[in-house]
């Protein structure tokens, strides 16, 4: 008998070396009238904007170019809704990371929203989630929020820093590890995601050396993350570096790699103490296996190589610490236990479980 399950609704996607060059005559389809969102991105890559601009000007578009400045998403949205009105748009292109593309998400609404990703992170091209409210861990979930089409061009990430690659990769490796452990995973959510822990072990070291072809498999990763977080929702990697973005200056893509072992030491430790038979233990024991790319004897040795593994990873790519007192730590600490959603880890940590990986990672 097959499981019953819901599923959320994804974009189509065009996943392609050069897809990019196809955005002119898809933007067409919807109108002559563009607002092209972008962020820091598109600000210090200043001849992508010409080249995008100019793109869409010989295919007969009007273009006005905003970004999406800031932080905070829904401050950036309303900037931008405050000033253009958005009913003279046929199409909205959202094109850089998260912040521009969860940007459009809010601003386009009704109208046709175009999203391409420049970054391997969050995957948020693929879901209708927004998240980055006052204190970045508020999330919102609307189907109208689905971009209507995502050009994923892993050509983007060819001259990507080492150092922010590596970050991004394990953010990635977060991301769709938590949405495969969780108890809101569906047999097709499930599916996807799979493929994409594929896909970044096929490429991450490759990635990190610079090969295209790595760096293409771990792009892939990114998006079918993005898949397993609309599906089956965000753990705890996540809710860590979402804060963490806001209270120091790193990245979320940094904070969230920072942790990546620690906080999948806590909550291998928390699970096996109080649900040992759960379906996460068998499903960390496979993400274990194939990470490790052998079977093991047991669940234990294939949770101890797992965690192994990141910590290695992390010592040996010398990802940045985070820059915090002690003191600081209850309030973000408390703030992850106050909205602790256990549909999607069935865990619900005290503070001192909750400090436990940042104690490990500060300055």
């Amino acid at each position: 008998m097959t499981i019953a399950f819901a599923t959320h609704t994804v974009p189509e996607l065009i996943f392609a070396r050069g897809s990019f060059d196809r955005l002119p005559r898809r933007a067409a389809a919807y109108g002559t009238n563009v607002l092209l969102i972008g962020d820091a991105y598109l600000q210090n890559h200043p001849s992508l904007l010409k080249e995008v601009s100019d793109k869409l000007i010989v295919a007969g578009l009007r273009v006005d170019h905003v970004s999406a400045r800031g932080k905070q998403t829904q401050e950036a949205s309303r900037k931008i809704t405050n000033t253009y009105d958005l009913e003279q748009y046929d199409c909205v292109i959202s094109l850089g990371g998260g912040r521009a593309i969860d940007t459009g998400k809010l601003v386009a609404k009704s109208c046709p929203h175009i999203a391409v990703p420049t970054t391997a992170g969050s995957g948020a091209p693929m879901n209708g989630v927004i998240f980055g409210g006052a204190e970045a861990v508020e999330e919102t979930f609307n189907s109208f929020l689905v971009p209507d089409l995502v050009i994923g061009d892993p050509a983007f990430i060819d001259e990507m820093d080492r150092d922010d690659f590596a970050a991004r990769a394990l953010t990635v490796l977060m991301l769709l590890g938590e949405a495969y452990v969780s108890p809101k995973a569906s047999v097709l959510s499930d599916a996807l995601v799979w493929s994409g822990l594929e896909a970044f072990v096929r490429g991450f070291v490759r990635g990190v050396e610079g090969d295209p072809q790595g760096r293409d498999d771990v792009f892939y990763a990114s998006l079918m993350a993005g898949v397993g977080t609309g599906q089956a929702g965000f753990g705890l990697t996540h809710r860590y570096g979402a804060i963490v973005e806001q209270k120091t200056g790193l990245t979320y893509a940094q904070a969230c790699a920072t942790v990546c072992a620690e906080t999948t030491d806590l909550q291998l430790q928390l699970l096996a103490d109080l649900f040992p038979d759960h379906a996460a233990m068998d499903k960390y024991a496979l993400i274990g296996e194939l990470i490790a790319e052998r079977p093991f004897e047991d669940r234990e040795e294939a949770y101890a190589s797992l965690v192994g593994t990141l910590r290695r990873w992390v010592a040996r790519l010398n990802l940045s610490k985070i820059s915090l007192k002690e003191t600081a730590l209850t309030g973000i600490c408390r703030t992850i236990e106050r909205d602790w959603d256990e549909t999607v880890l069935p865990i619900h940590p005290d503070l001192n479980d909750l400090e436990t990986p940042l104690l490990r990672r500060l300055l």
